[in-house]
């Protein structure tokens, strides 16, 4: 077991193929392969053997993983029974109808005889939803990382403060998912989820009775709908019976949901919501095709089977799911986790916020040009070994750090970096980490102009110890890459193709140089032609500025006439075919990647996306609680004796 763990925490340092979202750990691909390799494949044969049974049960247990992660996370609290002194999750009324409890803890009595103690409860529940659903697919239609561990805790009083709940209108739908990371059209793809299951009359007969609380009928539902589910809820009290939530498609996993909602015939108040918001309602008719639904769908629930999720010592792995092991090992395997929270540095130094913010003002309001250089040192940093301050280390000449690397030659900003390291030093030694400075500064100095902070930026990241010029190349995004690559690139840290599309939007400040582009001017193919997708006076105007192959050091806004606004303009330029990178013109070459396009060329909508994907991109393999060290200065870790104390290498 000492063995199992050393290796365990190595993988946690080197994040091979791990998942990182919101507040929680680490997941991995095939977690038990070493220590169950039948699990998985045994999980699937004993779901698909329940579905084909009962043909409801993909609905009942996609429910109960979505009810599962928006309390507490992804792990399988909703499972835990209660007291009458202590409802759980599944006692609150919000949850009377959820089902599938007995197929979770009939494939956990398997699982046990397989591998005792090995599986978690949580880890069940995510791939026993996502094989129940994709069963009719004939493939898996996400991707499950594993690894999660069991939580101990089940209050029925946390319910209706995370759920999105059915009566909610948007405003409260976007807050409730905005809570836990997810943008608006997530909550859009999210709520397709509604494409399969059934609604019960006690949670919308008041559209159909009294929607205002004078007898009323909801007006924006479809007349013909609202009379057919008068024959199913014959009144207000009329509380049992269901109907399909996607009328005429309720057993079937497709996109009907987003016609019937086009349709007027939408169940709930929240599923009218959607239409009432112009974004959401952009995204509902993107996710009418339904390869484009499947796709999105897949994505979104990767990332939210990820929320919050215990890994690591945290929690424990449930001999039953319904009940914790005991009170003696819950308590010895409670273990606080290290994750991002608002505030951190509330109590261990409470003006360091306010201090590096008022200090990157100042450096911008001297130096335009700086907000771009933090974002794009920021991006570096979160793309390579996860957001750990490790693009501002140095390296030596046997050892190359990520600044070495040819791709990083053009970054710039440490000096800033150093000098706010500096000031905050004095202030509270050993307190503030570098990765935490840096995500602080990058939001701040893009912020200025917008009179307020554009995204939120949760503290508690530690730095990391390690930085290697050899893993640039084959984690950043290059400007070079076409959209198939982009696309892997930003999967492999747990993007979508929305946010690809979204955070490629930071290219509306900042410039390109020459050397990175020139090839579309003048060698595009090899036999010294130029890019045909590239705007013909654009690519004159560049010439310009690059006048040849080898012209180098020249460089232009990436923003055409907007360089230094950060604004939704680089998304018209890319309309116009004036994107200056391959990777900019490559967004246009794919169905959904454009759409996004068009969506993002009104501000407000730009800046509502771009604030939640930051959120996420800057809590990519973060290292929190023990995990790296607090370094005194950024550019160096603090002693080979410290590094060595904290490293843990694999025998």
């Amino acid at each position: 077991m000492k063995m199992k763990t050393k290796h365990l925490l190595l993988l946690c340092y080197i994040v091979i193929s791990v998942f990182v979202f919101c507040e929680g750990g680490t997941l991995v691909k095939n977690f038990y392969r070493d220590s169950c390799p039948d699990a998985e494949s045994t999980i699937k044969t004993l779901i698909e053997s329940n579905v084909n049974s009962n043909l409801e049960l993909p609905a009942k247990l996609l429910r109960l993983h979505f009810h599962d992660c928006f309390v507490r996370g992804c792990e399988g609290s909703v499972l835990l029974n209660g007291t009458t002194d202590s409802p759980a999750e599944k006692d609150d009324p919000t949850n009377i109808n959820l089902a599938g409890f007995d197929v979770i803890e009939q494939v956990k009595a398997e699982i046990e005889i397989l591998c005792p103690e090995i599986v978690s409860c949580a880890d069940i529940l995510a791939l026993a939803a996502r094989d129940s659903v994709s069963l009719q697919l004939g493939s898996p239609l996400w991707e499950v990382l594993t690894g999660r561990r069991d939580g101990i805790v089940s209050l029925g009083s946390e319910v209706n403060s995370n759920l999105p709940l059915g009566f909610m209108n948007f405003t409260q739908l976007k807050e409730t998912f905005a809570n836990k990371g997810f943008t608006v059209h997530e909550l859009v793809v999210l709520s397709g989820g509604h494409t399969i299951g059934v609604g019960h009359c006690a949670t919308f007969s008041n559209r159909l009775y009294n929607f205002t609380g004078i007898g009323d009928a909801d007006p924006s539902l479809d007349p013909t709908y609202a009379d057919f589910l008068r024959t199913k809820c014959t009144s207000l009290t009329d509380f049992a019976p269901s109907v399909d939530m996607d009328p005429g498609s309720g057993k079937s996993f497709d996109s009907s949901y987003y016609a019937n909602l086009k349709l007027n015939k939408g169940l709930f108040v929240s599923d009218a919501a959607l239409l009432t918001n112009n974004g959401a309602s952009k995204t509902v008719d993107e996710l009418l095709d339904l390869q484009d639904f499947l796709t999105e769908f897949s994505q979104a629930m990767k990332r939210m089977s990820a929320i919050e999720v215990l890994t690591g010592t945290d929690g424990e792995i449930r001999k039953k799911c319904s009940v914790v092991n005991s009170a003696a090992t819950a308590s010895s395997k409670l273990v606080f986790r290290g994750t991002l929270k608002k505030k951190f540095y509330r109590d261990s130094c409470p003006d360091a916020e306010s201090t590096i913010k008022t200090l990157i003002e100042s450096n911008v309001n001297s130096n335009p040009e700086l907000p771009a250089k933090l974002l794009r040192l920021h991006f570096h940093d979160c793309f390579v070994r996860g957001c750990d301050g490790s693009v501002l280390l140095n390296g030596t000449t046997n050892s190359p750090a990520e600044k070495d690397d040819p791709t990083n030659i053009n970054l710039a900003g440490f000096d800033v970096i150093e000098q706010v390291k500096a000031e905050i030093e004095i202030l509270c030694p050993e307190i503030v980490s570098c990765a935490d400075i840096l995500a602080l500064a990058a939001r701040d100095s893009v912020s200025l102009k917008l009179g307020s902070p554009l995204w939120e930026v949760l503290t508690g990241r530690r730095d990391g110890i390690v930085s290697l010029g050899s893993e640039v190349n084959s984690n950043l995004p290059l400007g070079s890459m076409n959209f198939t690559q982009l696309k892997e690139t930003f999967a492999n840290k747990g993007l979508t193709v929305h946010e690809l599309v979204v955070l490629s939007g930071g290219h509306t400040i900042g410039v390109g140089h020459c050397a990175t582009f020139s090839n579309r001017l003048y060698n595009f193919t090899g036999i010294g032609d130029a890019d045909p997708s590239l705007d013909p006076t654009y690519a004159d105007f560049l010439r310009t500025k690059c006048t040849s192959l080898t012209d180098f050091a020249p460089s232009v806004d990436m923003d055409p006439g907007s360089g230094q606004s950060f604004d939704s303009s680089y998304y018209a330029n890319l309309k116009l075919n004036k994107g200056l990178f391959v990777s900019d013109a490559a967004l246009l070459t794919n169905k959904g990647a454009s759409k996004t396009v068009d969506e993002l060329l009104d501000l407000q909508d730009f800046l509502t996306e771009f604030s939640q994907a930051m959120k996420r991109m800057s809590a990519i393999g973060v290292l929190t609680g023990t995990d790296g060290e607090i370094r005194k200065k950024c550019s160096v870790v603090n002693s080979a004796a410290t590094t060595l104390s904290k490293l843990v290498f694999s025998e």
